[in-house]
């Protein structure tokens, strides 16, 4: 296998990076929400939103708290922080929610809609955890996190990572995506904390980008573990007579394994499939065809 049959480093220009909104995509999902719990803790706290260091009662009650470090109860914060935003100012929920649409899709086409989702959800954990992990050692009580900016630089760096060489628009300027991955890296490197920006909380999203992407990391056996426990479940609960012959019980199973590995390939592509996925899709394709030449 030469080194651009790689998936990193395959042909880039079929990739459509023009604007789009498809609904059902995982990108639109978290846009949807984020606006939505924005909006409705704009709405809700008008009467105290001038009060100094407060958030707004959504932002207040899904924000990571350095206290929340020796409260296990509290530790579900560790992801739904990633959907609190400044009530102050819409940038910040803007500039996260403008990185995920423009770069996002791609990602989630490359690696399906579940899987892009699982990438989401556990960098925002990681780098909550490591967030608490840093308030315990620095002993803080005083401290809060909010906003999906260490996901989103996650789901950025991984459109670097597999689309090195794809033409994006920095502002107005046409640069490689290579370039971007840098400049997001130095930024956020060398800048300091003093802003309240949590510069570290953004490296560790690139660097969970980084594991995930060149150790060749995957969530997608928790779909496989999901399916054979659907399937020992249908045994358990399922008729124990059976009432069709075993040709055409062969003939139902063929067509709902067929279902089911079209269903994947429409959801995750068809670099998610098994061998003995393909070899099936392979024979039960010949036999479809050759029944519609009898008929």
């Amino acid at each position: 296998m030469g080194i651009y049959d790689r998936n990193y480093y395959r042909e880039e220009s079929d990739l459509n990076l023009a604007p789009s909104w498809n609904q059902r995509s995982a990108v639109s999902t978290l846009i949807i929400v984020n606006v939505v719990v924005w909006v409705a803790n704009l709405v809700l706290s008008q009467a105290q939103r001038f009060t100094p260091g407060f958030q707004g009662v959504v932002n207040e009650f899904l924000l990571l708290s350095s206290e929340d470090r020796l409260s296990p109860l509290y530790w579900w914060r560790t992801i739904t922080y990633g959907f609190a935003h400044d009530a102050v100012s819409p940038f910040h929920l803007l500039f996260n929610m403008l990185g995920l649409y423009f770069l996002g899709r791609a990602v989630e086409e490359r690696y399906g809609r579940n899987e892009f989702l699982r990438i989401y959800f556990f960098a925002l954990f990681v780098c909550g955890a490591f967030w608490l992990l840093k308030q315990y050692a620095l002993g803080t009580d005083d401290n809060r996190m909010l906003g999906a900016s260490g996901a989103v630089l996650c789901i950025e760096m991984l459109f670097v990572f597999n689309f090195p060489t794809q033409r994006i628009f920095l502002f107005v300027f046409p640069v490689p995506a290579w370039v971007l991955g840098i400049i997001l890296v130095l930024t956020n490197f060398v800048s300091t904390p003093s802003t309240g920006i949590a510069y570290d909380v953004h490296m560790v999203g690139i660097l969970v980008a980084a594991a995930y992407f060149f150790l060749g990391l995957s969530f997608r056996s928790l779909d496989d573990m999901r399916s054979a426990w659907r399937r020992t479940w249908r045994r358990l609960t399922g008729p124990k007579l059976k009432v069709h012959s075993d040709f055409q019980e062969s003939k139902q199973s063929d067509s709902e394994e067929a279902d089911r590995v079209l269903a994947k390939i429409h959801e995750k592509g068809q670099d998610s499939l098994t061998s003995r996925e393909r070899k099936f899709l392979e024979r039960y394709s010949r036999e479809v065809r050759a029944k519609q030449k009898l008929d």
